[in-house]
């Protein structure tokens, strides 16, 4: 699974297909934090290239969803401002 959405790095070259990198959940301080890394497209990711953005996340409070799974966590990304109007890929 991964989102659409087209944000456009320093440099003005659009990123459109963004992944979860990785997860690291705090059970006890009750927050997640998020890597999404950006690539050209679905393409560029699965033929290994580098990604040319990212976005590190932090859910906690009213967002933060305990023992959430990537899909959880893909449709909580898609209501962040940097993310809005993203489709699922």
């Amino acid at each position: 699974m991964a989102l659409l959405k087209s944000i456009d790095t320093e440099s003005g070259v659009a990123t459109i297909y963004w992944n979860i990198g990785s997860i690291q959940e705090n059970f006890r301080g009750k927050c997640t934090d998020v890597l999404c890394y950006g690539y050209v497209s679905q393409e560029a990711r699965e033929a290994g290239k580098q990604p040319l953005n990212s976005f590190h996340l932090y859910f906690a409070g009213d967002d933060y969803v305990a023992g959430a799974d990537r899909s959880a966590l893909y449709s909580i990304i898609k209501h962040r401002p940097e993310f809005e109007g993203a489709e699922d890929a």
